[in-house]
C-alpha cells in the first residue's frame, strides 16, 4: 500500500482533519488534555432535579399536555437531554444533566413562566396568547440582536386577533401598547422611591380593567401596613429581610410566604428586576420594560388601527445588560431565545410552582458509562471476528475495523460536544456498527468482483455507492419520524443514528473506498476468499 499516495488524496486529508477536530472536542476544549470534555447525560454523571407542584390534580390527558408543554420549552430540539415525567397527579419532576448555574437558572425561569401574553391598551387587553400564530414567531427576518444589547422579536397574530386589537385600541392613537408576559394577578410591587425617576409616568403600565397592580414605596410602608394588604402576591426586593427586617417580619406574620404555591405569596427578586427601564433619561422619559411586572415592551400606537380581519405582525423590543459588547450581545440572544420559548411553548393548563432544585447522583452512573463502552467494544470485536472469517485477509479486515472505530469516535465526539451523550445516544452509536460494516462490505465486494475486468474505477465506485446511498437514504427516512416525534427520551437515538449516516456517506466511507482500492489492486495474483468457499482473483 502506497501511504504517500493515500495521504495525498483529498478524501483521506478531510478524514484526518476531522479526526483532529474531534480529538480537540473530546480532550482539549477546556485546555486540560487529561479530562474528557463531553456533555454526558444524567444517567452517566448525575444532574439536577427540579420539582414542579401543580395547583390542582390533573387527569391523564391534562397531565400529558402539561408534560409535553414543559418538554417543548426546555428541550426544543432534543440536543440537551431532559427527562420530564409525572409523579402522581399533582407533581412533575424535571431532570437535567449537570450544567452551569446560569443554565439551570435560565431553565428555572422558563419553567416558572406561564407563557401568558397580553397586550394592554387603555387598561384593556387588546391581544392575548390565543391570537399568536406559533409559526410566525421570529424566524430568519423576525428577530434582531444588536451589539449594544438591544433586541427585537417579531410575531404574527391571527385575523381575529387583529380585529379584536383594532376594537380595543380604537381612539388610543399615541398611547402606549403595554406588552406583558405573565403579568402578576392581584399583586403589589414594593420598591425604593429612587428606582423611579422624578416625573416618570409608570402608573398607566399598572392599570388593567379589574386587576390593577398596586405600587408601594418602601419609605412610606410601615410594618403595621402589612396587616392591611389584600393582594395575594407581593413583589419585593431580594434583600428585604436584611435592609428592612421589621417590614419583612410583619409580612411573614401577615401570612405572606416565600412558597410559590402559598395563598399569599411573597416574591423576592433582585433590584435590577424591580427597577423599571426607560428609553432615555430625564423627566418624561417613556417606560420601556419592567421585569417585576412582566412588562416586555411599551411601543407607542403610531396609527389608528384598521378594523380588518387580516394577519398582522407585531414586535417586542428590549435591551439586555452586560459588562461589555460581547456580553451584551450574548445576554440579548439569551433573552430572545427565552422569549421565543415562552411564546411558542403555549400556556400551561394550570398554574405551577417550581421548587428548589437539588443535585442527584444516578445509581450505578459510572457503571452505566463503563458498561456502554464495554458493549461497544464487544460489538466491535464480534464484528471483527465475523469479517475476519468472511475475508480471511487482514489487509481487508484492518481497514474495515479501523473505519468503524473512526465512525464511532467521530459520532461520540460530535454528540458529546454539541449535544448530550445519554443512554439513548449510546444505543444509537451501537446500532451504527452494523450499518457501517455492511456498507464497507458492499464497497469491498464491488471492488473485488470487478477486479480483473475491463471496468473503470469510476464505474466501480458508482456501483458500490449506489447501494450505500440507497441504504443510507432508507436509514435516514426511518429515523426522521423518531427525530420529530417530540419524545425526548428517544431523540438521542435518532440523532446518533442520523449523524452516523451523514458522517459515513460524506467522509468515512469515501475515504475507506480509497484505502480498499489501494489494498485490492495491490494484491496482485493473490487469492481472496469471499466467505462461501469460493476464491476471487
Amino acid at each position: 500500500m502506497n501511504f504517500r499516495r493515500l495521504l495525498a488524496n483529498r478524501k483521506i486529508q478531510v478524514l484526518i482533519v476531522l479526526l483532529f477536530v474531534c480529538t480537540f472536542l473530546i480532550f482539549l476544549r477546556d485546555g486540560n488534555p487529561s479530562t474528557i470534555d463531553l456533555n454526558l447525560g444524567i444517567e452517566f454523571e448525575g444532574g439536577v432535579r427540579i420539582p414542579i407542584s401543580l395547583e390542582k390534580p390533573l387527569d391523564p390527558a391534562q397531565m400529558t399536555i402539561m408534560v409535553d408543554t414543559i418538554k417543548a420549552r426546555i428541550n426544543k430540539f432534543g440536543l440537551t437531554q431532559a427527562i420530564v415525567r409525572p409523579l402522581g397527579n399533582k407533581e412533575i419532576l424535571v431532570e437535567l444533566p449537570q450544567a452551569q448555574a446560569s443554565a439551570i437558572k435560565s431553565v428555572e425561569s422558563i419553567l416558572r413562566e406561564q407563557g401568558k401574553f397580553e397586550a394592554i391598551v387603555g387598561g384593556k387587553t387588546a391581544l392575548n396568547g390565543s391570537h399568536i400564530i406559533p409559526t410566525g414567531i421570529g424566524g430568519a427576518n423576525g428577530e434582531q440582536i444588536n451589539p449594544d444589547g438591544s433586541w427585537q422579536l417579531t410575531f404574527s397574530v391571527t385575523g381575529e386577533g387583529e380585529l379584536h386589537f383594532a376594537n380595543v385600541a380604537a381612539g388610543h392613537k399615541g398611547d402606549n401598547v403595554y406588552m406583558f408576559l405573565d403579568r402578576p394577578q392581584n399583586a403589589a410591587v414594593l420598591v425604593a422611591r429612587d428606582f423611579v425617576p422624578i416625573g416618570a409616568d409608570i402608573q398607566d403600565a399598572l392599570v388593567k380593567e379589574g386587576d390593577d397592580i398596586q405600587l408601594i414605596y418602601l419609605d412610606t410602608f410601615t410594618p403595621d401596613a402589612a396587616t392591611t394588604l389584600t393582594v395575594t402576591t407581593l413583589i419585593a426586593p431580594q434583600n428585604l429581610s436584611t435592609t428592612h427586617s421589621a417590614i419583612y417580619q410583619s409580612l411573614k406574620n401577615a401570612g405572606y410566604s416565600l412558597n410559590a404555591s402559598a395563598p399569599k405569596r411573597l416574591k423576592l427578586i433582585p433590584d435590577e428586576e424591580l427597577r423599571p427601564q426607560f428609553l432615555g433619561f430625564g423627566v418624561g422619559a417613556p417606560l420601556s420594560s419592567w421585569d417585576a411586572i412582566g412588562l416586555q415592551s411599551a411601543p407607542v400606537l403610531q396609527v389608528e388601527p384598521l378594523r380588518k380581519e387580516t394577519i398582522t405582525q407585531y414586535s417586542i423590543t428590549g435591551s439586555a445588560q452586560g459588562a461589555d459588547q460581547a456580553e451584551l450581545k450574548q445576554n440579548a440572544a439569551v433573552e430572545v431565545r427565552q422569549l421565543k420559548s415562552v411564546l411558542a411553548g403555549g400556556r400551561l393548563p394550570v398554574s405551577a410552582s417550581v421548587g428548589s432544585y437539588y443535585n442527584i447522583s444516578p445509581s450505578l452512573g459510572n457503571q452505566f458509562l463503563t458498561y456502554s463502552f464495554y458493549a461497544i467494544g464487544a460489538a466491535v470485536l464480534l464484528v471483527a471476528l465475523v469479517v475476519t472469517l468472511f475475508y480471511r485477509r487482514f489487509e481487508l479486515v484492518l481497514p474495515i475495523m479501523f473505519t468503524l472505530i473512526i465512525e464511532i469516535f467521530v459520532t461520540v465526539a460530535i454528540l458529546g460536544a454539541l449535544g448530550t451523550l445519554d443512554l439513548a445516544a449510546m444505543a444509537g452509536v451501537i446500532a451504527l456498527i452494523g450499518a457501517s460494516v455492511d456498507s464497507q462490505i458492499v464497497i469491498t465486494d464491488e471492488l473485488i468482483k470487478k477486479r480483473g475486468h475491463d471496468v473503470t474505477t469510476k464505474r466501480r465506485f458508482q456501483d458500490a455507492f449506489y447501494i450505500v446511498f440507497t441504504t443510507a437514504g432508507l436509514a435516514f427516512a426511518s429515523m426522521l419520524p423518531l427525530l420529530f416525534s417530540g419524545i425526548v427520551e428517544i431523540t438521542g437515538f435518532a440523532v446518533a443514528a442520523l449523524l452516523s449516516v451523514v458522517v459515513g456517506i460524506v467522509i468515512t466511507r469515501p475515504a475507506y473506498a480509497v484505502v480498499i482500492e489501494e489494498t485490492v489492486f495491490e494484491a496482485g495474483p493473490q487469492q481472496i476468499h469471499d466467505g462461501h468457499g469460493h476464491k476471487k482473483v
